[in-house]
């Protein structure tokens, strides 16, 4: 049963970050990767919530909090993405849009991770 929950949950969370990937980067236009930031930012909070959530009230079986934390957000996020365009911006040149993608990635996204849990607490 865990193993077919991972593939399904799994299945959601990849299709998940195409459609929001893709309409971020289309939207935004450019060379920046803001798809890839949107992402990566909301999988942060809401993967902080929800975990947090579901362990402050076990309303969920551990089959099912596995499923959702790993399968879905660990198909969700993106940080192969996040590497890989990090990596194009440097042999590029474009440090400064570099470091400024790698800043917002981690500061935002552990602010938001924070945000998450502090918010399910709160519930």
């Amino acid at each position: 049963m865990r193993i077919l929950l991972l593939i399904v949950f799994g299945a959601a969370g990849t299709l998940a970050r195409y459609g929001l990937q893709g309409l971020v980067q289309y939207r935004t236009g450019g060379a920046f990767p803001f798809g890839t930031l949107a992402v990566n930012l909301s999988g942060c909070f809401f993967l902080g919530f929800i975990a947090q959530y579901t362990l402050n009230h076990l309303l969920i079986p551990p089959e099912w909090r596995m499923a959702i934390t790993i399968g879905f957000f660990g198909a969700f996020t993106t940080f192969s993405s996040f590497g890989w365009e990090t990596i194009k911006m440097l042999e590029d040149g474009e440090w400064l849009r570099a470091s400024l993608y790698v800043g917002t990635s981690v500061l935002a996204g552990l602010l938001l991770t924070l945000a998450g849990i502090r918010i399910a607490n709160r519930f």
